[in-house]
């Protein structure tokens, strides 16, 4: 059955950034080894919460692979976390990494024949062993530390001073920042694995250890991937800035949301222990199962004897009487010191206490008064002919006042049970599962059932009650639907509003940043056309403004050049006629070849200063040397020039109209043509060929 929960949301969360962290980090454009660990270090860590939103929302006592799965995913995940800050601290490849190899890959084969032998043995999930097997990821996520520390100070940055975060501090190398950012980050690991600590502070709400833990993790998450996107990806990616930042809004605020619904948690706990000391609950057992109704309990029998036992093991008692449950007779029981009784006709003491969330083991039947696993009460029975009285009494700190009962069961002949609650175990109330009731050990897991139901008969051989259901069921209906607007959110966030961003910020950008690279190399004609109408469109029309001002003053800084630099050398050849009159008579040849190659091409369009050069069998800078010197223009000028009097003949005579005359020219353009002629001879083309035609 899939019941969502306080966790639940909380985990999914999480979840949620880690696949927006992983899609943008995806997207990004740099395939180095950091990029390649931070993308694996998220996707373990995504596997790892989505087996923990597993085992949280799928409820039922059952063995949960998802729990198990957990422990090496974590594991991949401090390992993959290692890799990449060794390789963020510019280390991939040295003695230091290969070290720290051989010592974790030792360390990790130790922990996973430890892992091993915890999954061969079936040994229960709260064993010691489990929380020792933790050691190891949170040793390897808090390395980094070290890591980070002595790389920043090797650099000469002063991390822990205040000053070097100020405006006057020396800059700071986007390394060196990357190291800072996942330095931030690792210590933020750190503050989470304490979490558990602050927990046990008496007095510390849970409400608060609940919300610094996962707002930690999701600030964990957009701490690296900003990080990598600021510092090593080196782009100014906004659509993936913005995505991330509103879905960590979205996200923090979920996880406050969740926990102001744990404000209802007290209240309903005061329920369950309401309707519990009210009385009791009497189980009879009918021909297909069994039948629960609310009872006056029973008193506490004033000649208990107190039962001595070892620590985890049960007590076995034999009955005044043949027990009969689920159709089978029994001699014995099995009582364990959490609220639980086995009947049995073995006469051995069980070692092993039942589990808190398995409520039967090895297809043993059960009777749970309560299920307090963890908890140590001391056993107390009556006998009588007709009756078996079995108290859990919770011990006293002061040697000299009697024990106080917690709940009690009687066992009758005829099958039938009765329970008996006076000091409801606040403690208990608190356990993720609670149960009471009986259960056969053949059908598993059995109905949930909740104690506002009573009277109710079991459907079939079992009748579970379950304390938390109640509230998980009424927290499911109030957060569900909060976790299905999450998802949507992030989906909308991902599907359409990253693509939307991308088109109209990123992109028109990119073209920004492409023309500002044209100008770079010289291309002044070029222009930019972002393809949008809005305030990025008018910074490129700004921009290509900008670009129009600064080709007309650098045609009119040329031309001035052009003029003076004509100017200079028409003076020095007249100068040198003086010397040599035979000067003359070459630069006449040379000019009579040049207007010569100019008037056979010009119709054609590509023929330009190159072209002519090409003709004359002259260099280009010979060729701008010799028709500056005879013509005072640039060779582009006087083709320019030589075009458009044969443009102004054309029209003169009539022999075409202004576009023909512009083609026949070598313009492509007829605009360009016409500004060139109206600059020229002070009137337009039509107006030229206006008067021809009076």
């Amino acid at each position: 059955m899939m019941v969502f929960s306080h966790f639940t949301l909380l985990i999914l969360s999480v979840a949620l950034l880690l696949v927006v962290a992983i899609v943008e980090v995806a997207r990004s454009t740099g395939r180095d080894k950091r990029r390649k660990w931070l993308l694996w270090h998220l996707v373990a860590t995504l596997a790892f919460c989505l087996c923990s939103l597993a085992d949280e929302s799928i409820y039922t006592p059952t063995v949960r692979i998802s729990y198990y799965l957990e422990y090496p995913t974590i594991l991949a995940a401090a390992l993959l976390y290692g890799e990449l800050c060794y390789a963020v601290a510019g280390l991939g490849g040295s003695k230091q990494l290969r070290i720290y190899r051989g010592v974790v890959y030792t360390a990790t084969a130790i922990w996973t024949a430890a892992f091993s032998y915890a999954l061969y043995n079936s040994l229960d999930y709260t064993q010691a062993i489990y929380g020792q097997l933790l050691i190891l990821p949170i040793a390897l996520f808090c390395w980094p530390l070290v890591i980070f520390s002595r790389e920043l100070t090797r650099n000469g940055v002063r991390f822990l001073s205040f000053e070097t975060y100020t405006a006057a501090a020396p800059p700071i190398s986007d390394a060196n920042k990357a190291m800072i950012g996942f330095l931030i980050t690792t210590f933020l690991r750190v503050l989470s694995s304490a979490a558990p600590v602050f927990g046990r502070i008496p007095g510390m709400p849970m409400e608060f250890v609940y919300g610094f833990f996962f707002t930690n993790n999701l600030l964990i998450v957009a701490g690296m991937v900003i990080t990598f996107l600021a510092y090593i990806e080196r782009r100014a990616n906004l659509a993936a800035r913005i995505t991330g930042v509103l879905s960590v809004a979205v996200l923090i605020t979920s996880v406050f949301v969740t926990l102001a619904f744990f404000a209802d948690q007290p209240p309903m706990r005061g329920q369950d222990m309401a309707m519990l000391r009210q009385g009791g609950i009497e189980i009879t057992p009918q021909a297909d199962g069994y039948r629960a109704t609310r009872s006056d309990g029973f008193a506490k029998p004033e000649d208990l004897v107190r039962l001595t036992y070892e620590e985890k093991k049960s007590v076995n008692i034999a009955l005044p009487f043949e027990f009969p449950f689920f159709g089978k007779s029994y001699s014995r029981l099995d009582i364990f010191p959490d609220g639980q009784v086995t009947p049995t006709n073995n006469g051995d003491e069980d070692t092993v206490g039942l589990w808190d969330v398995f409520f039967c083991r090895n297809g043993q039947p059960v009777i749970a008064a309560f299920c307090l696993s963890g908890t140590e009460l001391d056993i107390y029975v009556s006998s009588a002919p007709d009756v078996q009285y079995i108290v859990w009494m919770v011990p006293s700190e002061n040697t000299r006042s009697q024990p106080s009962m917690a709940f009690g069961a009687a066992l009758r002949p005829n099958g039938v049970i009765s329970l008996a609650y006076d000091a409801f175990p606040v403690t208990a109330s608190l356990r993720r599962a609670n149960a009471i009731g009986v259960l056969d050990g053949t059908i598993w897991p059995p109905e949930s059932l909740s104690l506002a139901d009573m009277p109710v008969a079991s459907t079939g051989a079992s009748l579970w009650f379950d304390l938390a259901l109640g509230r998980r069921l009424d927290t499911h209906d109030k957060l569900y639907p909060l976790a299905f607007m999450l998802i949507i959110i992030i989906g909308l966030l991902l599907v359409f509003l990253r693509p939307y961003l991308s088109r109209v910020i990123v992109k028109p950008l990119d073209r920004i940043r492409a023309g500002v690279k044209q100008v770079d190399e010289g291309n002044f004609d070029h222009r930019l056309d972002v393809g949008i109408e809005d305030e990025v469109n008018d910074i490129a029309q700004g921009f290509n403004a900008m670009l129009h001002s600064l080709d007309r003053a650098r045609q009119r800084a040329d031309e001035q050049t052009e003029l003076l630099e004509a100017e200079i050398q028409y003076r020095t050849i007249e100068a040198a006629k003086k010397i040599d009159p035979d000067i003359l008579s070459k630069d006449q040849v040379f000019e009579q070849k040049l207007r010569a190659a100019i008037e056979e091409n010009l119709g054609d369009f590509n023929f330009q200063v190159t072209e002519l050069a090409e003709a004359l069998a002259v260099s280009t800078r010979q060729l701008h040397r010799r028709v500056v010197n005879l013509t005072a223009q640039t060779p582009a000028a006087l083709i320019r020039t030589l075009r458009l009097e044969y443009g102004h003949k054309i029209l003169s005579a009539r022999a075409g109209n202004v576009s023909e005359a512009a083609y026949k020219c070598g313009f492509r353009d007829v605009s360009y043509f016409t500004k060139l002629f109206t600059s020229r001879y002070g009137k337009t083309p039509s107006e030229i060929l206006s008067d021809a035609e009076k």
